[in-house]
């Protein structure tokens, strides 16, 4: 497809990748460990979304998962936690943990903490591994190309500078979706979970609701992606998605496996598959407003052949909200 490139564009969308770690993350997960080991419970914390899933970008917050042998209630294994950090800041140690809200109603029960020191809002919830295996699978996805993950990080600024990320709409974890789905179709990107279960893992299934099973540390080579530049891909993205584009005509559920859901309802063209519970769909608090979304695409596809960075610099928004640069990490505290 044509597209007139601009190399000052090019360096400034490349410009716009800051992959930074803040060190306050890490002394909150540290402190969340050691409040952790105060309790009874056996087990392991592992951080997960945007903090290790290779597409961290304007990261304030923690989202984290403790997996414990035990099989009580998650109900009782959340109030064992907040015992556990009472003990901690009974030890007066820095930084300080609040418990801000303990929701056991919902359909993941969490704790919602703050480390006060440190100004970090923390999700803690109890053997959920779902969200540790959908951070795992987007990290292996931004580990086979740098420019995977150069598109992601563009794509979710992209969100925030249009105020389409937000709670209640469009999440980051579905347009990085929507970007694996188009690079697996266009750029051919391997579909991980395309590969025979053993008779082990087969059995597993039958006692899971979901499928956890993908390729770990595939070695790919992707010419195509490396010789096309991330504005044209950039633009190819928003080109796909837009009103009446490509993948609308052909009428599937966003997916990053090899057979997609076929024939989906017409007034919902981005619905999308979650690529682990695969009963799940990530859309469905959004699916209303997924021409407002096309709309943006359009918008955005125009900015960037006009070589306008304005559909991606965020830096006037992070200049009002006083964050922090973006960073990418992956770390798992276990104890």
């Amino acid at each position: 497809m044509q597209y007139n490139y601009s190399q000052v564009f090019e360096d400034q969308l490349l410009s716009l990748i800051n992959q930074e770690i803040p060190n306050t993350l890490h002394l909150s997960l540290e402190a969340l460990g050691k409040a952790l080991k105060m309790t009874k419970l056996k087990g392991a914390l592992y951080p997960f979304g945007s903090y290790c899933n290779g597409f961290g970008s304007e990261i304030k917050d923690l989202d984290c998962v403790f997996l414990t042998p035990c099989d009580d209630k998650p109900s009782s294994l959340l109030r064992q936690v907040q015992a556990g950090i009472r003990a901690y800041n009974q030890e007066n140690l820095q930084p300080t943990l609040t418990v801000q809200a303990n929701i056991t109603h919902a359909k993941v029960p969490i704790i919602k903490l703050v480390d006060t020191t440190n100004n970090v809002e923390i999700d803690l919830s109890v053997n959920n591994i779902n969200g540790i295996a959908n951070s795992k699978l987007l990290y292996e996805f931004s580990e086979l190309h740098p420019k995977i993950k150069q598109m992601g990080l563009l794509l979710k600024l992209w969100g925030k500078r249009n105020r389409l990320i937000k709670t209640g709409s469009l999440t980051s974890y579905s347009i990085i979706i929507f970007m694996i789905h188009f690079l697996q179709v266009k750029y051919k990107v391997p579909y991980l979970s395309d590969f025979e279960l053993s008779e082990q893992q087969l059995k597993d299934l039958e006692h899971l609701e979901n499928n956890p099973f993908f390729q770990i540390g595939l070695k790919v080579d992707l010419p195509e992606l490396t010789q096309t530049s991330l504005q044209q891909l950039m633009y190819e993205f928003f080109l796909y998605y837009q009103p009446k584009g490509e993948f609308e005509l052909k009428n599937i559920c966003i997916s990053i496996h090899r057979v997609p859901i076929q024939n989906i309802h017409p007034n919902f063209t981005l619905k999308i598959q979650d690529p682990i519970n695969m009963r799940y769909d990530p859309s469905k608090r959004f699916e209303h407003q997924c021409f407002e979304f096309q709309n943006a695409f359009l918008q955005a596809k125009t900015l960037i052949q006009q070589h306008d960075i304005r559909a991606f610099d965020y830096n006037d928004i992070k200049k009002s909200k006083g964050n922090k640069g973006i960073k990418v990490y992956q770390q798992v505290q276990q104890f």
